[in-house]
């Protein structure tokens, strides 16, 4: 904190009961006007030296002295009893706290916000382990496949967008490949689970693995195969049908 300015005005004056000045009397400075009250002999005059008393001048004003440090109130007594003093730069105080350059510490506080921000356009977003960089609550129940998370727009078409609703609907600008996906080693990269997704191919009703294989536990149908369902291994199907394939080989 800082010491604050008291005294050195005309209406600090050393006076009697009756209102008469006292030039030259002593006096104390307490820290309230209460019976209890502590003396405080920390004080400072205006050219640094310190005081314990006040010493009214030729004329029975008080000379401008600092209180102790934090004291914003000091009550002085020349014996007609206490009365309080309140500072005399209180608007020095308050200029320069307006034209401080950051009098509240909010400009520090806001520029910490900032630096967490994201920009709209340039930025790069760091997230710890096991974080999610951005969540987004989006309405419940049969959700909302009219609003968009995100949203690609030329200003006039809307191309790929991630609806409100869950759905991601890939439309490229121009002749691009909608989709690509990459993948090392034997990570599946694509499955479908009948119910809540899940990267692993456990349970997965369609599973593509990076190595090209195809997995699905349902008919694969086409305009080449129809209805024909395509089996391999040691022993035939035990419900053949028309149009079945049989590949068999050894154990």
């Amino acid at each position: 904190m800082s010491r604050y300015i008291f005294g050195g005005t005309t209406d600090t004056a050393a006076e009697t009961a009756t209102g008469a000045r006292l030039p030259g009397a002593t006096g104390t400075v307490w820290s309230s006007g209460a019976a209890d009250a502590e003396q405080l002999l920390d004080l400072v005059d205006m050219n640094g030296n310190p005081l314990s008393m006040l010493t009214a001048d030729q004329n029975g004003m008080v000379p401008a002295f600092y209180g102790p440090d934090g004291y914003a109130y000091v009550w002085a007594d020349f014996g007609a009893g206490r009365y309080m003093m309140l500072p005399t730069d209180t608007i020095r105080r308050v200029q320069e706290h307006i034209t401080g350059s950051d009098p509240h510490g909010d400009r520090n506080y806001s520029d910490g916000l900032f630096d967490q921000a994201v920009p709209k356009r340039g930025g790069s977003v760091s997230v710890d382990r096991g974080q999610a960089w951005l969540s987004v609550q989006v309405p419940a129940g049969n959700g909302d496949d009219q609003g968009a998370v995100l949203r690609l727009t030329d200003g006039g078409t809307e191309y790929t967008r991630l609806c409100n609703d869950g759905a991601l609907v890939l439309d490229p600008v121009g002749p691009r490949t909608p989709l690509a996906v990459g993948a090392s080693g034997d990570t599946p990269f694509l499955t479908c689970h009948r119910g809540r997704a899940n990267a692993s191919p456990d349970g997965a009703v369609f599973a593509v693995a990076a190595d090209g294989s195809v997995t699905t536990t349902g008919t694969v149908q086409a305009a080449n195969i129809g209805s024909a369902r395509v089996f391999s291994g040691p022993t035939p199907p035990t419900d053949p049908q028309v149009g079945d394939v049989w590949v068999t080989y050894a154990e």
